[in-house]
Order: C-alpha cells, then structure tokens, then sequence
C-alpha cells in the first residue's frame, strides 16, 4: 500500500470522535487549559531534560494530536508548530492553546504532504512521540523531512512505545506472553487509538487503523540512512498500561516499555 493510501484511511479514523474523546480524557480545552498554566512542565518533562531552556526556541510536533505538549512548550516561551492529519484534533489544540494564553502553529495536513507555503525550516527541535510511527509504511522520507527541517545542530527527539512489546508480546490473565513475531513487516488493521477513551455508544461505528510496527533496528537505521548523527537511545522499563494497578509481581518492570532516540543534524 502506498503512504497516501494509508494517510487517506488514518485521516478518516482520526476525524470521526477525537475531540470528544480528549475531553472524555482531560475535560473541555478551558478545564485543561487551568491544569497546565499551573504546571506547564508537566506534561513535557522528560523532554525538557534533553533540551533545557526552550524560551524562544523553534519546537516542531510532528502528529502533536490534541496539542497538550505543544502548548506546554509554548506556555515556557517556545514558538511551536505542530503538524496533524486530523481536523478534529486541531479543534481541541487550537481552543487549548487559546484558553492557556500560549498561542501554536497548528497544520492540518499529512506530515509528509505539507504544503509548500507552509515548509518547515531551521527549527531548533523536532518531535515525533507515542504511537506515531506505525502509520507509515516507509520511515526514510519521514525522517529525511526532520533532517531538512532541523537547523544545523538541531536536534531530533523521537518517543515511542518500545517494539518488544508492540510487535512481540501481549497480556493473557496478568501475564506477558510472547506470541508475537518481531520481525512481521505486514500492515495490521486496529482500532483507532482514542477509541479507548469513549463510551461503547461513542465508539459504536467508527472506522478502523491501519497501521505498520516497524522494529527498534529498522528505526535507528533509517534515522542514519537520513544524515541525523545518533546520539543516544534510551530504552525505558515499564508497561504500566498492560496490567492492572493491583497486579501480582513486577514484571512490568522488568520489560522496556518505551524508548526514546536522541540524534543530531
């Protein structure tokens, strides 16, 4: 299947419930507006750790969704833009930025199919987090765009749900059990990612995911094959959201549950 196929299918998944699925999840854009004027750093910390002081810094979210990050950067002084397919994400972002006082750049569009007018160039920072690169079925243009759009010594930060478990294990009565195959390379059809945070009347209809896990080996090359110079992966113990609170054991944290990727233009 060819990317634009597959962006033509997420976009119409992305633009059906997704408003009302983060104000099911944070509240309506002026509640959880409050929250992060009170702690801005909050929802971004374990960013801020890799890129210090971003006042007047240039912050690009690629498939920033809901716009909380976005707005957490700016609410510090950043001049953010985000980049989403999803109209109905951008309503929520849009109203929340408004409601914190923290104006964003919001583009509705597919990332790799921005319009020229709106190309991105010389930012300081680019971020790609949390389920985001399995709605591509090639990495290498996705990443050459990060590579044009970084101003030199810019720095690439991608946060992503570790493929061990997203491609090799699952839960079955509170335990992890590899049944998976790490190295499938096939499209799989899900549920649209938010479908969680809705009522079973919300959910009723709504169409489906199609989405491509790509392995930890096949991220970290395409991020070099790019021109980014790696300079740190960092694997993060923990799969808190497979197990209840209540669960026997600390398995979970014996797995990488998240890793994130830190590379240099």
């Amino acid at each position: 299947m060819k990317q634009q196929e597959l962006s033509k299918m997420n976009e119409a998944g992305w633009n059906q419930s997704a408003y009302q699925a983060w104000v099911n999840r944070h509240g309506l854009p002026k509640e959880y507006a409050q929250k992060l004027i009170a702690n801005p750093t909050q929802a971004i910390s374990h960013y801020l750790k890799y890129m210090g002081d971003v006042r007047s810094k240039k912050i690009a979210n690629l498939l920033g969704s809901k716009g909380n990050k976005a707005v957490s950067f700016a609410l510090l002084g950043a001049e953010v833009t985000v980049v989403d397919i999803s109209k109905d994400n951008s309503r929520y972002a849009l109203e929340l930025a408004g409601e914190a006082g923290a104006p964003i750049k919001y583009i509705v569009s597919d990332v790799l199919d921005i319009p020229e007018y709106e190309k991105l160039v010389d930012f300081d920072f680019i971020l790609l987090e949390l389920g985001v690169l399995h709605y591509f079925v090639d990495l290498q243009p996705l990443f050459e765009l990060v590579y044009h759009s970084l101003k030199p010594g810019g720095r690439f930060i991608v946060r992503d749900y570790h493929p061990f478990v997203s491609k090799l294990l699952c839960t079955e009565e509170n335990k992890m059990i590899a049944s998976g195959d790490y190295f499938d390379n096939e499209l799989v059809e899900v549920d649209v990612a938010y479908s969680i945070l809705l009522t079973d009347t919300e959910k009723a209809n709504l169409n489906k995911n199609t989405i491509r896990r790509w392995t930890l080996g096949e991220i970290v090359t395409a991020i070099a094959k790019a021109g980014l110079r790696m300079e740190m992966l960092e694997e993060e113990s923990g799969v808190r959201w497979a197990f209840p609170k209540d669960s026997p054991g600390n398995i979970e944290k014996n797995i990488p549950g998240l890793f994130t990727i830190i590379a240099k233009k």
